[in-house]
């Protein structure tokens, strides 16, 4: 890339950039107005037949918490543990025979 190719680039993600903080301040603007709620913007992404009655306050997130999905989380997290304790057993065994007899 020649010297003024990148000054182009460099250019162009400067603007960019500047547009996406300008957009940033703008919509933070709405929402210490009251324009916009995050609940808002949090029931806009989801699809129409699971739209959340819950109403945060006006600054405050609203949290979205299905405990069937957190409990999947836990168990697929010890499982991968569990799974790696007996992938590594016999390296993790060797070492603590070795800081047990030291």
């Amino acid at each position: 890339m020649n010297p003024q190719q990148q000054r182009e680039e460099a250019r162009r993600r400067r603007l960019v950039n500047r547009s996406v903080v300008q957009h940033r301040q703008r919509h933070f603007d709405d929402v210490r107005r009251g324009v916009v709620t995050p609940t808002m913007m949090l029931n806009r992404d989801l699809p129409r037949g699971t739209l959340n009655p819950v109403q945060g306050e006006i600054g405050h997130p609203v949290m979205i918490d299905n405990p069937a999905i957190t409990r999947m989380v836990k168990v697929a997290i010890i499982g991968t543990m569990a799974g790696l304790l007996l992938q590594f057993q016999s390296p993790l065994s060797t070492l603590l025979l070795s800081l047990i007899a030291g």
